[in-house]
């Protein structure tokens, strides 16, 4: 069975050994870089499962580096910073990260992040076969190339905001909690705040109607979300 592959974009020195040297003691495949450009392009060549992701680069923004990466690959991004406010993480999670670490941090609470994302891996894998695509009235997500596709309109989601829509239409006419959503998507009903997924939600409404889908996210207030046909 393969390694799974761990990209580290970091440019601390110390830090990127500590992530190196934990990710290999647990039987991971790691490449690091200190640059964004340079991370970009392994990205693109290496193909990770993870991409473990500074926000702090010497020459692009990690925020950059991180919406090129979810527009871009399929990969699960653990966004690192020293910087704790909510309004930071909501922010690097509203671009696309699947999860935020902040600094410092302990070796053993990074692989079990990282081992977290190689699950919903696992069980995503699993329910993939013979169900890439997914009908939702007179539209459908394809699984094999992240797109929604309504008419003569396709549009292209994020890996996340891909498993939201998906998780949703799955459930379509029932109401989901954030709490379920958090679970299910992010697998994690702690570390990610629930506002979080108020993010997500409104970016795919522009996506909806960008496709000019049939679709309404419905809310209800203080509880979570519905997917309703038109």
């Amino acid at each position: 069975m393969a390694l799974a592959r761990i990209l580290v974009i970091e440019d601390d020195d110390d830090v990127a050994r500590l992530e190196q040297t934990v990710l290999e003691r647990a039987g991971y495949e790691i490449r690091v870089t200190g640059s964004g450009a340079e991370g970009l392009e392994l990205a693109d060549s290496y193909k990770p499962d993870v991409v473990i992701l500074d926000v702090g680069l010497p020459d692009i923004s990690g925020l950059d580096v991180c919406t090129s990466l979810s527009n871009s690959t399929n990969c699960y991004i653990l966004m690192v910073s020293g910087h704790s406010r909510e309004q930071d993480i909501l922010l690097g999670l509203g671009l696309g990260a699947d999860d935020y670490i902040t600094k410092p941090f302990s070796g053993n609470e990074l692989v079990a992040r990282v081992a977290s994302f190689l699950r919903r891996r696992e069980k995503t894998s699993q329910k993939r076969e013979g169900a890439n695509i997914l009908n939702l009235g007179a539209s459908y997500l394809d699984r094999d190339f992240h797109t929604l596709v309504h008419s003569d309109r396709t549009v292209s989601l994020t890996a996340l905001e891909f498993r939201l829509l998906w998780f949703l239409g799955e459930a379509e006419g029932r109401l989901l909690t954030r709490a379920q959503i958090l679970e299910h998507v992010w697998n994690d009903t702690s570390g990610v705040p629930t506002r979080v997924v108020d993010v997500h939600v409104a970016a795919l409404r522009k996506k909806l109607a960008e496709a000019d889908a049939p679709l309404e996210i419905a809310s209800v207030r203080g509880i979570g979300y519905r997917l309703d046909k038109k």
